[in-house]
């Protein structure tokens, strides 16, 4: 996940040209502070008592923990949902917020202190590291193009909200797997940004690279599994269906698809 810069012997003003485009990708990354492992982290502490609802209730599951967070010894660190962390930047508290809307869900997002790629938490609080962001779009996913940045964005952290929306951590889904939770949170990230209007063309390349046969662990998916998820979200907000009408099981089965160039799809 770090940053190379991929610069051979100069080539003229192209590959400087490139060179610095790929700078202000990783700057523009940085500057909006989000990133993305995908995680539904287990618990530190056991979840407050009012944590658990119907898993598919669509709203937010509960806040008391989130809106309670502490303060701690250190200035601006406050513990939240049992972790420490501190205020998200502007960008991504309006993107969390605009999916907040559109959910009519109560999500709390912070910036995480430990270096962890994003994550949920019981509690109804979502976690990133600024710095590991960065890593990920301009290093792992090697993403070159900025317009792509923002879309990522907005996926990543619907993903997380789509963890809390789902009632992933309450007792009553205890026997999904978790490679199903993941595939229903990035199918709710695809629903949502078709929802919100939020242009997905060009983001499967980069979707595909965090599947499991990349490394990044063994239960959110393979490539295929993940952005067929994603877009059976999409085509379900595009067609006005429920978004947990058609279960992940069959993504990859669907014989329509939106066209690309016309309708922004992935």
């Amino acid at each position: 996940m770090h940053f190379i810069e991929r610069i051979s012997r100069p080539c003229g003003l192209v590959m400087v040209l490139l060179a610095l485009a790929t700078i202000a990708v990783v700057a523009l990354a940085g500057r909006a502070l989000a990133d993305d492992d995908w995680d539904v982290v287990p618990p530190h502490t056991a979840p407050s008592a009012g944590a658990s609802t119907a898993p598919t209730a669509r709203h937010h599951h509960a806040s008391a923990d989130a809106a309670a967070a502490a303060p701690t010894a250190d200035a601006g660190v406050v513990i939240a949902c049992g972790e420490e962390a501190t205020a998200p930047s502007a960008k991504v508290a309006a993107i969390v917020n605009q999916i907040n809307q559109a959910w009519g869900s109560d999500v709390h997002v912070y910036q995480s202190v430990a270096h962890e790629g994003p994550h949920a938490r019981p509690g109804g609080c979502i976690f990133y590291n600024s710095a590991e962001v960065v890593d990920l779009i301009g290093g792992r996913l090697d993403v070159r193009d900025a317009n792509v940045v923002e879309p990522m964005l907005y996926a990543i952290f619907a993903h997380e909200v789509g963890h809390e929306d789902h009632g992933d951590f309450d007792p009553a889904r205890a026997a999904v797997s978790n490679q199903t939770k993941e595939l229903e949170a990035d199918r709710f990230a695809g629903y949502t940004m078709r929802k919100l209007g939020v242009p997905a063309t060009g983001l499967a390349p980069y979707w595909s690279m965090t599947g499991d046969e990349f490394g990044r662990g063994t239960s959110h998916g393979t490539s295929t599994q993940r952005v067929d998820a994603f877009k059976e979200g999409w085509h379900l907000a595009q067609w006005n269906r429920t978004e947990d009408s058609q279960p992940v099981a069959t993504a990859g089965q669907e014989s329509v698809a939106p066209d690309d160039a016309s309708d922004d799809a992935p």
